[in-house]
């Protein structure tokens, strides 16, 4: 398998589909089959009394659910991207209730009838992908989607899929809800971005320069400097990489204040880090380990030779370049990690731990 292949094979989306009639499995065969070659990866799961005979159909032939379905759901709420039901609303509502989290963790939740007339998202309409979900689902099997998501249905602006579309991570999601709430009401909310707005913006929206000069509340800021307005909504794009040094043993808090005191020199918020990177020397090193995994952030390494081969303006240190063979750790592997980016903040040292920031190129784009 190519390295491309297994970009694409790593962003797939795990999909698990159940049925409960020999109708239904049929039409959930279908869409495993026309899954293939999309970005869902398709598990197909089967609760009837039908598995229990000797000679089953080959349209019944799927994981069979002997115990309890919401057993099984309660794994695929953790665990799947999305789960379509093949029957009635009320057996997916009863099933996925005890589990429901919020908006930002709860995998997509479809329902689509035995008879594929309507495919019905009820869960994570936005955040979890389930009314594109529901749309792909619909065209694939002529099914008619019941799109009942207000902004959607009033096709306004909806701030939640913007943030997905663009990978941007949200600050108060209660807040997003209130700016949802003033647009379908016909408010007209201000938006800053870090880099330059279309000329263009969907119905509802207004450029602002400053938030500090606008008293229009609630707002919207994209980018990754903190912003510190009050009722202002920050859309931070996952676009700032952490190069780290330590010494061996370095405990994760002392990891986190570094990383920490980085981001509040350059004024960056924290949510914008995608990556973390080092030497291999630190391959092993514990702190980061723990500090990466606690915040949900891959951690990257490059051996000596391929650091000492970064091009830029670094800051120098005899002592590194005798421990690891290379002069300076965190800003070459910041800078390397950033996938052409530009470094935004040098060496910062606290504790034994050196921190900076590099940031890649990002944008945004509304639909």
């Amino acid at each position: 398998m190519t390295e491309q292949q297994k970009k694409i094979e790593s962003k797939k989306k795990r999909l698990v589909i159940v049925s409960f009639t020999e109708a239904g499995t049929r039409l959930a065969r279908q869409i495993e089959t026309l899954a293939k070659n999309t970005a869902y990866e398709v598990s197909r799961y089967v609760k009837s009394r039908y598995v229990m005979e000797e000679e089953v159909p080959e349209t019944m032939r799927a994981t069979a659910i002997f115990g309890k379905l919401k057993e099984q759901v309660q794994v695929w709420m953790r665990q799947m991207d999305g789960i379509v039901f093949v029957g009635a609303v009320g057996i997916a509502v009863r099933s996925i209730a005890p589990f429901i989290e919020n908006k930002a963790k709860d995998p997509a939740v479809i329902v689509l009838d035995e008879e594929g007339m309507f495919c019905i998202p009820i869960l994570a309409g936005h955040l979890g992908g389930a009314n594109a979900l529901a749309l792909w689902i619909a065209d694939a099997v002529g099914a008619v989607p019941v799109i009942t998501t207000a902004t959607d249905r009033k096709k306004r602006f909806a701030v939640d899929l913007f943030a997905k579309e663009n990978d941007l991570e949200i600050s108060d999601l209660k807040l997003a809800k209130e700016i949802s709430a003033a647009l379908l009401a016909g408010k007209k909310i201000p938006i800053c971005c870090e880099k330059e707005l279309p000329e263009i913006l969907p119905e509802g929206l207004y450029c602002c320069e400053d938030f500090a000069e606008e008293p229009a509340r609630p707002g919207i800021y994209i980018g990754i400097k903190r912003c510190g307005e009050k009722g202002v909504l920050s859309l931070i794009p996952k676009a700032v990489t952490v190069g780290i040094g330590c010494r061996r043993g370095t405990d994760k808090e002392k990891i986190n204040r570094c990383v920490y005191e980085a981001c509040k020199e350059a004024d960056i918020d924290k949510k914008a880090i995608s990556r973390v990177a080092s030497i291999d020397l630190k391959a092993r090193e514990q702190g980061i380990l723990e500090w990466c995994r606690e915040s949900g952030i891959p951690f990257a390494i490059y051996p000596a030779e391929v650091l000492n081969d970064v091009e830029g303006s670094f800051t120098s240190s005899a002592f590194v370049k005798e421990t690891t063979g290379v002069d300076n750790v965190c800003e070459r592997s910041a800078l390397l990690a950033s996938d052409g980016g530009k470094l935004i903040q040098r060496k910062t040292a606290v504790d034994g731990v050196t921190a900076a920031l590099a940031v890649r190129e990002w944008r945004i784009h509304f639909a």
